[in-house]
């Protein structure tokens, strides 16, 4: 019998979760403590809802980004635009001897240069990445959840609130990291405006 192994050499099973408890087995009565009382929910808390609660808060969070880049666009273009059409006026003005119309275009090519130049932007905008974070952030958290939907299919199972309560906590930190680069690349910090 050489050529099979002895009970000693053979390979134990894979390790697998041991089921879970149904009934108390404490002495005096009260449920045991296991996964139970680590991960049992809040009275009110839904998994479900929370994960869904989450998602459609970062989906208004990347539209807030959005309307905040197209405005910052808007803004630049017709800074730029006034800018330009103010200076080329003006030439124009004082090629035709228009003395008070050269020095309206040029106050208001001025004003447009000032303007632009007090309210700067950069070429990438950090509302973009946002949006790009968040609507990544948004992917990430409803496949996962998802995966916890169809791995634990009892909408209050001990495991499945652990695992929201997890991403929970991983969206709150990513939210963190998105605000602090948002707030590093706001050239107004700190400016009240009335």
């Amino acid at each position: 019998m050489r050529g099979m192994p002895s009970d000693s050499v053979r390979p134990l099973p894979p390790p697998s979760m041991p089921p879970m408890r149904t009934s108390s087995s404490a002495p005096d009565g009260r449920e045991d403590a296991d996964l139970d009382e680590l991960v049992r929910a809040p009275t009110g808390f839904a998994p479900e809802k929370a994960i869904d609660e989450q998602i459609e808060d970062l989906e208004r969070w990347a539209e807030v980004n959005l309307r905040q880049d197209r405005n910052d666009k808007v803004r630049y273009w017709l800074l730029r635009s006034a800018a330009f059409l103010g200076s080329a006026g003006a030439a124009v003005a004082v090629g035709l001897l228009a003395t008070k119309a050269a020095l309206v275009l040029a106050a208001v090519a001025a004003l447009a240069v000032a303007v632009d130049s007090a309210w700067p932007s950069s070429q990438k905008s950090p509302a973009l990445r946002a949006v790009h974070d968040l609507r990544e952030l948004q992917n990430s958290l409803k496949l996962r959840w998802d995966k916890v939907r169809l791995a634990h299919p009892d909408p209050m199972a001990p495991q499945r609130v652990a695992h929201a309560m997890a991403m929970l906590d991983a969206v709150q930190a990513k939210r963190e990291e998105i605000g602090k680069y948002l707030i590093s690349a706001d050239p107004t910090q700190g400016i009240n405006r009335r």
